[in-house]
């Protein structure tokens, strides 16, 4: 038996796939989709992006996507999954099950009126078809039989599979922070830094520490969760605020005295100074810490976080783009810390 963890590259977005093989076959989890281009780019959409790759790899193994997970709604996490269910012959007959806090999940639960304005539409195959004209996700989800969890927020356990998921975030506060309509596009750099931090030292970073959390609501909405399997811990974070997943940490007794021993960790929101923060750090114990972007938006990832994870772990930082990795460190920083950053170039196998 093995867990097989593969982070696609997805601009600067998340696109992770999780495939447990064991005596009765292979189950696959995939978390987010990225940005459009992660599923296919280029004129006339010509060139197939990372997920796209590795759908047709899975189809050609005649496997499917037992589980999906969309973690929110900004756009370089859903908008790749969105393509793959308006292309015909993929996640719409791939997909098994699904969880996805969606706008009409959300107001029925709630008990308020439906907003249609959030509502995700899927374009078909014709040009001529505009946004309004298309498909409606929960219609198509309805059609194919997916199967849908009800609203996903913490405190939750789930059994799928061979996993066992802990929800760590969102909590019902945060939920109810979308009753409203939600822009076009979500811009999470809000709370991100636009400029990048990279010419200060570690030194200077750990002299002069004050944690100043996210307020994104959308971030905020964030599914982020505790996966278990085969006495392997992973922990994946989305875009999640650390202040819900410590208090859930702490609450499941975690502490700096008992820290949570894991396999792996995808850290929140492409390693934004604002959701990582040393008292999230000093909760856990793991040997890898991912962070999946390519560095274009935002001044991600903050090389504040880095001095946080060098700081309050033991653990090497894995990127998915390589050339993310070189500006991080001083020249006088590197013999010492280069060895603490390394790049994902391959499947991690746990």
């Amino acid at each position: 038996m093995a867990i097989i963890v593969r982070v696609l590259k997805a601009r600067h977005g998340d696109c992770i796939l999780v495939s447990h093989e064991g005596p009765n076959g292979v189950f696959n989890l995939l978390i987010d989709g990225g940005t459009s281009t992660t599923f296919r780019h280029g004129p006339r959409q010509l060139y197939a992006g990372a997920l796209c790759v590795t759908l047709d790899e899975l189809k050609a193994k005649q496997q499917n996507i037992d589980l999906a997970i969309l973690t929110h709604v900004d756009d370089d996490h859903i908008n790749g999954l969105i393509k793959a269910f308006e292309k015909p012959g993929y996640l719409g007959k791939m997909v098994k099950s699904i969880w996805f806090n969606s706008s009409r999940l959300i107001t029925r639960y709630f008990n308020v009126s439906e907003i249609p304005e959030n509502d995700i539409k899927l374009l078909d195959d014709s040009p001529l078809t505009s946004v309004k004209q298309g498909k409606d996700l929960e219609e198509l989800l309805d059609k194919i039989g997916c199967v849908r969890t009800p609203l996903v927020m913490a405190g939750q356990t789930h059994e799928v599979g061979p996993y066992n998921l802990k929800v760590l975030s969102p909590d019902r506060k945060q939920l109810e922070k979308l009753l409203h309509v939600w822009p076009t596009e979500v811009d999470s750099g809000k709370t991100s830094s636009h400029d990048n931090d990279y010419q200060l030292s570690l030194e200077e970073f750990w002299q002069d520490d004050k944690f100043q959390s996210d307020t994104s609501v959308y971030n905020g909405s964030s599914i982020a969760f505790l996966l278990e399997a085969d006495d392997k811990r992973m922990l994946f974070l989305g875009d999640a605020h650390e202040g819900v997943v410590c208090e859930n940490l702490r609450a499941s007794g975690h502490s700096k005295t008992n820290k949570l021993k894991l396999d792996l960790v995808k850290l929140s929101h492409h390693g934004s100074q604002y959701n990582t923060s040393s008292e999230l750090l000093q909760l856990l114990e793991s040997p890898i810490y991912i962070i999946s972007t390519d560095g274009t938006k935002h001044g991600l990832p903050n090389k504040r976080t880095i001095a946080r994870i060098i700081k309050d772990t033991q653990g090497k930082i894995l990127f998915n783009y390589g050339h993310v990795i070189a500006p991080l460190l001083l020249e006088n920083e590197l013999e010492e810390y280069s060895s603490r950053l390394e790049v994902l170039d391959n499947d991690i196998r746990l």
